[in-house]
């Protein structure tokens, strides 16, 4: 398709050195033919290569994060020469933890979603959690192991590493030996894991995406419904895994879960989109879990398909986030 040369040039970040790589090369793919099927000028850049790429060198490009290049300078000056606007499409560590958001700042070019802080803060569940509780959002209780013991909290239990997205390394845990195997491959991932309770019952998201004028506006409540009862990596992807959208919940339920999506972004201080999991336990009791300030933008993903529920396609979303990236 012909660009409109009136519109911005925008450079898609993708692919990056987490173990969510894969996932980031497919969201910023779909983003990019998002941009072009628009109009835009879009070319791809590569953060755990350094490269430069058109769209149809996307299909080729290394997925494996440990056969990338131990050190890589990102062209931050050409970044800037030639593009308008950063469109990241990154998820997980160098990426959604806010270290690219501050050089983008440093050379003072847009780009969308949360900024430096937010990012970092949403990335490690610690700190976000700290923040939840103070802002009287409800979230599980917790405790933050930095060594192989025990936890005081009962069993059924969750593992998380502290700062993985796509829930990498997350397991529910029934007694000690499940919990010590958990905890030995969280501790992989990461320097400290966050134990929390299981809550069970219902898991659902909701996205947030920002107006024009930056007012927060929460998408339908989704339900997810994963074959194993365990919403992991493998199942976030996978065709078997059923999303209700909406959610079949009372409808004070989903204003509510709504409601908390909304606080939750304003408390960490986001900005143009989120994505925020909850918990439903069985008194009827939401919890916040985390937020993603880089929700996931594949075929499978869940932000897209909250928009669309919404009444929005996924090119006109995009497109969406670029006009408010660029005000």
């Amino acid at each position: 398709m012909k660009y409109d040369p009136q519109k911005p040039r925008v450079l898609v970040a993708l692919g990056g050195r987490s173990t969510e790589r894969q996932i980031s090369i497919e969201s910023g793919k779909n983003v990019a033919l998002a941009l072009e099927e628009n109009g835009y000028p879009v070319a791809a850049l590569d953060t755990g290569t350094g490269r430069f790429l058109q769209i149809p060198e996307l299909e080729s490009i290394e997925k494996d994060p440990d056969k990338l290049p131990a050190v890589v300078d990102l062209p931050l000056i050409d970044t800037k020469r030639h593009f308008s606007l950063v469109f990241i499409a990154l998820h997980g560590r160098f990426g959604e933890d806010g270290g690219l958001q501050a050089l983008l700042d440093d050379i003072k070019i847009p780009y969308t979603g949360s900024g430096p802080l937010s990012s970092a803060l949403a990335m490690n569940k610690k700190y976000s959690k700290i923040i939840f509780k103070a802002k009287g959002i409800p979230t599980p209780e917790y405790q933050v192991l930095k060594s192989l013991s025990l936890p005081e909290i009962k069993f059924p239990l969750v593992v998380k590493p502290v700062d993985q997205g796509s829930s990498f390394g997350v397991a529910i845990c029934e007694n000690k030996a499940d919990f010590e195997f958990a905890a030995k491959n969280a501790f992989k991932l990461s320097n400290e894991i966050i134990v929390e309770p299981y809550l069970g019952k219902k898991e659902i998201t909701v996205a947030v995406i920002e107006k024009e004028n930056g007012e927060p506006r929460a998408m339908p409540v989704i339900e997810i419904i994963p074959k194993e009862n365990f919403f992991n990596f493998e199942a976030k992807y996978s065709d078997e895994t059923k999303r209700e959208v909406p959610a079949k919940i009372p409808e004070h339920q989903a204003k509510e879960a709504q409601d908390l999506a909304i606080k939750a972004h304003q408390a960490l201080g986001c900005r143009h989109f989120s994505r925020v999991d909850m918990m439903i336990d069985k008194n009827g009791k939401i919890f916040v879990l985390e937020l993603n300030t880089i929700p996931g933008l594949t075929s499978h993903s869940l932000l897209p398909l909250a928009a669309k529920a919404h009444g929005v396609d996924f090119a006109t979303l995009v497109e969406h986030l670029i006009k408010i990236a660029i005000k």
